[in-house]
């Protein structure tokens, strides 16, 4: 529903849009056939009555001419056929229009002459744009612009959709990264929780209130596809602090996260499948402890992501439990949203493994 109202409204504001740019156009053509005409009409009140029915006629033809456009979806037809029907409609309206104008001058001027030619200058007339072909002309000119503020608007709207699309798809990867969250990991917590009750009754609380707080942060709105970076970490540590309460002395964590590097805001589900892959990937290549280091930190102009853990690089861990499609979600996000504004990167040394993700602090925003 929300979509289908946001998509009224931007075609409410393109119709107001377009009709304040034709009060505006329109309103400029008076006050320049008012000053065209003024050297040939003395006297006042007939000079802006004779303006006054030249431009609400012009108003009124050019939105008839603008409906027939919008009928004969003249801005999807060939480039040909779009330069004849502009020239024959815009010659036709234009000699409607003066006409008309002619019939309001005679009307309104009790100087005119009892006989009058066709195409000729009325009394109290002569300018550039009261002749007859002025009219034409003006109305082809006013296609032009009308063609080119219809591509534009087409293009603009083509945008919107090809945003919205993306936007989706981004929601549907976001939505498959959850689901492809280890399932053994709650497997496990839940047969930590079952064992504390009988060996420790007041850490099944701590564990209870770990995973309940990592379970919030992963049921999200579908449409948040931004969080700020600590409450991704924030989600993280209840990450770890459950697999802290199963593998206790075997796993160390330390999480350094800079206050400034906290507040910007990050594709949603950014750290947790890297510290998903670190403790599945770890625990089989990890010396005992193993551990886990996650930082956060602005430096020159990039905010610095890594987790790190002891161990070695592995595609996938020795059970299948392999986290590299959580790591692929993540690579196309950051290129999805920030295409030429990151980098991620691998790599192994003296015995930890890192994964580092830079974005360019001109590319985020703050949390407020």
């Amino acid at each position: 529903m929300t979509r289908f109202s946001l998509s009224g409204r931007a075609v409410s504001l393109q119709v107001l849009s377009l009709a304040g740019l034709q009060l505006l156009g329109w309103g400029l053509y008076g006050v320049v056939y008012y000053l065209t005409l003024r050297p040939y009409q003395p006297f006042g009140d007939i000079l802006w009555k004779q303006t006054l029915i030249a431009t609400s006629t012009g108003l009124l033809v050019s939105t008839l001419l603008g409906g027939l456009y919008w009928s004969l979806t003249l801005r999807q037809r060939h480039p040909a056929v779009q330069a004849l029907l502009v020239l024959g409609a815009s010659l036709a309206a234009g000699l409607v229009w003066y006409q008309v104008k002619a019939w309001g001058a005679d009307w309104v001027n009790p100087f005119i002459a009892p006989v009058t030619g066709p195409g000729s200058f009325r009394p109290g007339e002569g300018s550039i744009l009261s002749g007859a072909a002025a009219f034409p002309i003006v109305l082809f000119a006013w296609s032009g612009l009308y063609l080119g503020l219809a591509q534009w608007y087409a293009q603009q709207r083509q945008e919107r959709r090809l945003l919205q699309a993306d936007a989706e798809a981004q929601r549907a990867r976001l939505r498959m990264l959850r689901y492809q969250l280890n399932p053994h990991f709650f497997f496990n917590a839940l047969n930590t929780i079952g064992a504390l009750a009988d060996e420790n009754p007041q850490r099944v609380k701590t564990a209870v209130r770990e995973l309940s707080g990592f379970l919030r942060y992963t049921l999200l709105d579908d449409e948040d596809l931004d969080a700020p970076l600590h409450d991704e970490v924030a989600a993280a540590e209840h990450y770890l602090a459950v697999e802290k309460i199963r593998f206790e002395d075997d796993l160390h964590v330390a999480v350094d996260l800079d206050a400034e590097a906290g507040r910007w805001v990050v594709p949603s589900f950014l750290v947790l499948p890297l510290v998903e892959n670190a403790v599945t990937h770890g625990q089989y290549t990890s010396p005992t402890p193993l551990c886990i280091r996650v930082t956060g930190t602005v430096a020159e102009a990039a905010l610095v992501v890594e987790v790190a853990n002891t161990g070695h690089w592995r595609e996938e861990a020795p059970n299948g439990d392999g986290t590299g499609t959580g790591l692929d979600n993540v690579r196309r996000r950051l290129k999805a949203q920030h295409p030429d504004q990151h980098r991620l990167t691998f790599r192994e040394d003296d015995g930890w493994v890192h994964v580092r993700i830079e974005i360019d602090t001109a590319a985020l925003d703050h949390d407020a």
